[in-house]
């Protein structure tokens, strides 16, 4: 799956290519699988009612995040984000920044194994040991890596829009419980409350930022639309999120939404149809769902990482190092939360400034730097080849 060009001057490109659409449903499926399950209740905790409002600005701020990170891709077409810093910020300041961004990738995947892991052992599996339940995700993630990039976007592009079928199933089932006047009154304390509501959703939309690893591996014809596909990427995921937290906020109230670990969840276990009892209790098919959602996030990141470490270290193949770091992430996501109370505080007010400083700020001045300097992307080494869809 992976192929070496001798001409190439840096390291690990693939042979496969995937489609703008691929990359957009990509992008959907990694955000969407982690913040269906706090954002409602981290949106509800500051804005109350006003949740909804929350949603609005963070896609606002989402798109801005994706449309930067979208032009920075494009300025540099054939190379990751981790090959073209030292010519941009220089060598040392470029390599360090490089770091950052394989750091970055690497600590969201840690991140996504320790999430997969709380909500399996509170909600199904409260007596399997948390390594065992990160263990088997990882060993799937680690087979999806050996496969590469082009396998793993065709699966999810099937299994992003399924799940997206089964939480509007979830939604069309329960809407008769959803009371809008739990929505009112608007504004009641004030922009404030929505402003913090709105922190940790707009830096989970950010995460389509992860264009800057995939441009490169875009068909050459569809580069100049990822623009496009990455702000109707956030378009499609702020539509969804507004749509759960409505759901959820005019079902449990504001009130019950900020105290549940997993709103999203609990909306599925409320589902009751008396006439038809196979549509009652849609969880087990939200987990379903969910889990394969969970292994593309995991898959992606953990690549990112991977893929961007082999390239900062000049090597010809990321495969060796799949195995070595698939032991340190776990460890990482074992030791660096205490219990899922820490978790949830660590998402609600660490988690969203640290991917939003890499996302926005160093993406942004990546793309600054670049423009006042006049550095942009060089023609591909090695024939026109490299870029075939």
């Amino acid at each position: 799956m992976a192929g070496f060009s001798r001409k190439e001057t840096y390291s690990v490109r693939e042979a496969g290519r995937i489609s703008a659409f691929q990359a957009m449903n990509y992008e959907i499926s990694i955000v969407l699988a982690t913040a269906i399950l706090f954002v409602p209740s981290i949106a509800a905790q500051h804005a109350r009612q006003d949740a909804w409002l929350s949603l609005s600005l963070a896609g606002a701020f989402g798109a801005l995040v994706t449309y930067i990170a979208a032009r920075l891709a494009l300025r540099f077409p054939q190379e990751t984000v981790v090959q073209y810093t030292p010519r941009v910020l220089g060598p040392v300041v470029g390599k360090l920044v490089g770091f950052i961004y394989v750091y970055y990738y690497l600590y969201v995947a840690y991140f996504v194994q320790r999430e997969f892991s709380e909500l399996v052992n509170t909600a199904y599996l409260p007596r399997t040991p948390m390594i065992v339940v990160i263990g088997l995700l990882t060993l799937l993630a680690v087979y999806v890596l050996y496969q590469g990039l082009e396998v793993l976007c065709r699966v999810n592009t099937v299994v992003l829009w399924t799940v997206i079928a089964a939480l509007l199933l979830v939604i069309a089932l329960g809407i008769k419980e959803v009371n809008l006047e739990e929505l009112l009154p608007v504004f009641e304390n004030g922009p404030g409350p929505v402003v913090l509501g709105a922190v940790a959703p707009g830096s989970w939309f950010g995460e389509t930022a992860v264009i800057l690893m995939l441009m490169p591996f875009i068909c050459a014809a569809d580069r100049p639309r990822m623009v496009k596909f990455n702000l109707l990427a956030v378009l499609i995921l702020f539509l969804l999120m507004e749509l759960i937290v409505v759901s959820a906020i005019g079902r449990f109230g504001a009130d019950q939404t900020a105290t549940k670990l997993f709103p999203t969840l609990s909306l599925a276990r409320h589902v009751e149809v008396p006439t038809l009892p196979i549509f009652s209790r849609q969880d087990a098919l939200f987990m379903v769902f969910w889990i394969g959602g969970m292994l593309f996030k995991l898959a992606t990141f953990f690549y990112a990482g991977t893929l961007g470490l082999a390239q900062w270290l000049n090597l010809k193949d990321y495969r060796p190092l799949i195995l070595p770091l698939a032991v340190v992430i776990t460890a990482l996501a074992v030791q660096s939360w205490a219990n899922i109370t820490d978790l949830k505080s660590f998402t609600s007010e660490v988690f969203p400034f640290s991917i939003t400083f890499v996302q926005f700020v160093l993406t942004g001045t990546i793309l600054l730097v670049s423009i006042i300097r006049g550095t942009s992307g060089r023609p591909a080494r090695g024939g026109a080849e490299n870029d075939k869809a």
